[in-house]
């Protein structure tokens, strides 16, 4: 089996990835939260929470408000099913969540405190974050979730042609160590075990973006 990885070793899908800032100045420019369609409201919140966690869309289609901590600057959610990033026995997974004060319109916590304000009364029984937009409003597969993040970013002018839903976390971990953020604090947040990961498969080429220093990863993502 060595032989053939030998042969045949796993390579990167991209050799550069796409820049955030396009797909936050689209999503700054659109309306208040408050003023959105459900429809878009659901895809900027899937959004926001991709970038802002650089979780797989199979962790953010399994966010569930049974166990979510708010708090006066952060949502906690907890995430005890096993997933690709936790291995069996390990502690449940916690993605932490904070404010972006400096652009309200990005402001993760604000969108999806309006989010569960707008959908509590067609959710039912659903305690689930993400259900579907349209009837019947249930929670939604990962593949729901890869495809809302597709149409953001082809809203927003990406080529979602060469690069698919997955390609977030490489964006946004990339975005993150651009501004100055350390390999171990990407690795904590992306879920990573090795830093070789991060290099090998994940930190590409931005074009347009420099350096700049930022203490926590959302800050360093949103910076625009």
């Amino acid at each position: 089996m060595g032989g053939i990885f030998n042969e045949r070793p796993t390579k990167p899908r991209y050799t550069c990835t796409w820049d955030v800032d396009t797909v936050l100045r689209f999503l700054n420019s659109n309306e208040d939260n408050e003023k959105l369609s459900l429809k878009d409201l659901t895809l900027k919140v899937t959004m926001l929470i991709a970038l802002s966690t650089a979780c797989r869309s199979s962790e953010v289609s399994r966010l569930d408000m049974n166990y979510m901590v708010i708090d006066d600057d952060s949502i906690m959610f907890s995430v005890p099913t096993l997933t690709k990033g936790r291995r069996c026995g390990e502690p449940p997974i916690e993605i932490k969540i904070g404010k972006f004060r400096a652009e309200p319109k990005l402001d993760v916590v604000t969108c999806i405190l309006e989010y569960i304000n707008r959908t509590q009364d067609i959710r039912g029984n659903e305690t689930v974050l993400l259900i579907s937009h349209i009837k019947p409003h249930k929670e939604v597969r990962p593949c729901t979730v890869a495809k809302w993040l597709q149409q953001i970013m082809q809203m927003a002018g990406i080529d979602i042609s060469t690069f698919k839903a997955h390609s977030t976390r490489s964006a946004s971990t990339s975005k993150a160590n651009k501004q100055g953020l350390s390999a171990p604090q990407i690795m904590k947040m992306a879920k990573w075990r090795s830093e070789c990961t991060f290099k090998r498969f994940y930190n590409r080429t931005i074009e347009g973006v420099g350096e700049n220093p930022a203490n926590r990863f959302s800050d360093a993502v949103f910076h625009i």
